[in-house]
């Protein structure tokens, strides 16, 4: 655990890094320079992206982290892998583009009229869905490696900084609206090139055209990718479908606002990137060498420390959000989403708190379990924001994204608990809780000050280090006494 942790910690670093940016964008700039249509439209267009990247790569990301280790170590053979990934999912992406094309005016016909804004730049989806792609394969090609700080670093930041800049480009009139818009796929070109350089001068790639080294295993490598691909659809879906429902029975308006309350919510999970992204080579790597004995360590330590950081996260964004809608430029457009942020925070901690059980399922020999597990969430997220949405609108949707989250990483730890005799809870779960619970009956006690940016500031002072004193005086995680006792004794030194 530490080494993941002491591994992780520096693309946990730069994804808050990223955070801070994206707040600025999603918080501060999108909404005093956008219409929330113009905003629902730029978030539909990277959320659809996001929901076809496993089909158009045929589940490239976890194939290859578990089929690197038996090529790493011969040079041929790991060149060869790595064409024959590319040439997979170049005809993934474009058996995808050409569906797409198909049906087009099929999958406009779902969609209501105030939607129509989406159709109008429905072209921009097949550029930014290719650059995607191809940056799945990079982070992949470069996460085998244990290396992920680059990649977070151009998803994370690069690519957020450059959308603030063209945000700030519109609000000077030096580009209008249809510019912005297009400027999203340069950025996304921009970061594949990054990672090409990049993964080039780390382990000189070589294209091969011809298999002969590896041919034994690609029936095995082409039969992971297909399942691989089912499953990170699933989570894919549980992700972006409940955004690109809310465009369809509602329009690109209520998306604005609804992926503006999202992603105030999703700053929750963001430690779970890091960790669980350096966490895929690890559990390959000890599956293959069936060191299950370490995975389960592991697999309990990654919850705990997921659900520690989560649930502080929960609190903060709980406690302040009334301060925090009163910072949004035209927050009485944006109000109606504040809800959803409560919604779709406990969403996500329970998604931590399960720690990394789909790509455990997915690595081990039971991933054909994944399509099971596909037909469950697709039937309850799809059926509950048909449901729910017309009824509650876009709290509708954060409902059904958590019953749907819920259930679905129900299904698979019960799974895995009778087949590997695994789970990520212990009694520190349930302590991490109740004091979160007593720690949020004791927030309501701190007076307001008038305003909104110090209480944010002092309300989160407060919280932090009250949370940070119950942790370690109740001895919930061993590794963070242990640092913790570290500091102190080099500050007594000093």
């Amino acid at each position: 655990m530490n080494k993941i942790l002491k591994t992780s910690f520096w693309s946990t670093v730069i994804i808050y890094f990223g955070v801070v940016i994206g707040f600025l964008n999603s918080i501060i700039l999108f909404p005093k320079y956008l219409s929330t249509e113009q905003i629902g439209l730029i978030r539909q267009l990277i959320s659809a992206s996001y929901i076809l990247i496993p089909v158009s790569t045929l589940g490239v990301s976890a194939s290859y982290v578990k089929f690197y280790p038996l090529f790493k170590d011969n040079e041929i053979k790991k060149n060869q892998f790595f064409s024959f990934q590319l040439i997979v999912v170049l005809i993934s992406y474009s058996i995808v583009c050409l569906i797409l094309n198909f049906f087009f005016y099929e999958i406009k016909d779902l969609f209501t009229d105030k939607s129509d804004l989406f159709f109008q730049y429905f072209n921009l989806l097949y550029f930014i869905l290719f650059f995607m792609v191809i940056s799945t394969l990079f982070e992949s090609y470069l996460r085998a490696r244990y290396d992920t700080i680059l990649s977070n670093y151009i998803n994370g930041v690069s690519n957020r900084i450059l959308t603030a800049l063209s945000i700030l480009f519109l609000a000077n009139s030096l580009i209008d609206f249809n510019t912005l818009i297009n400027l999203q796929v340069i950025i996304y070109l921009i970061g594949i090139l990054i990672l090409i350089i990049y993964s080039n001068r780390l382990d000189k790639i070589s294209i091969k055209i011809r298999f002969y080294s590896i041919k034994k295993s690609i029936n095995k490598i082409l039969k992971f990718n297909s399942f691989s691909s089912i499953g990170a659809f699933s989570n894919i879906l549980v992700m972006n479908v409940d955004v690109l429902m809310v465009t369809s029975i509602l329009g690109l308006a209520e998306t604005g606002i609804y992926t503006t309350a999202f992603y105030i919510g999703m700053i929750i999970e963001i430690p779970r990137r890091a960790i669980s992204q350096i966490s895929i080579p690890f559990i390959s790597e000890n599956i293959n060498n069936n060191r299950y004995d370490k995975i389960e360590k592991n697999y309990k330590d990654v919850s705990l420390h997921q659900m520690i950081i989560g649930a502080l996260f929960l609190l903060l964004i709980i406690v302040n959000l009334d301060d925090i809608y009163s910072l949004i430029p035209n927050s009485e457009n944006f109000i109606s989403g504040k809800n959803v942020v409560l919604i779709i925070g406990i969403s996500k901690l329970i998604q931590m708190a399960f720690s990394y059980n789909s790509e455990l399922i997915s690595l081990s020999k039971y991933y054909k379990f994944t399509v099971i597990t596909v037909f469950i969430l697709a039937f309850f997220t799809i059926s509950l924001n048909i449901i729910l949405i017309p009824k509650l609108g876009m709290i509708g949707a954060a409902y059904s994204s958590l019953i749907s989250i819920l259930i679905f990483n129900i299904v698979k730890f019960m799974f895995i608990k009778k087949k590997m005799n695994l789970s990520p809870f212990s009694t520190k779960s349930v302590l991490i809780l109740i004091l979160s619970l007593g720690l949020f009956y004791l927030s309501n006690f701190i007076p307001d000050i008038e305003n909104n940016f110090i209480n944010i500031i002092i309300k989160s002072l407060i919280i932090t280090l009250l949370y940070i004193s119950l942790i370690l005086i109740f001895n919930v995680s061993e590794y963070i006494n242990i640092e913790f006792s570290k500091i102190l004794k080099k500050i007594k030194s000093d």
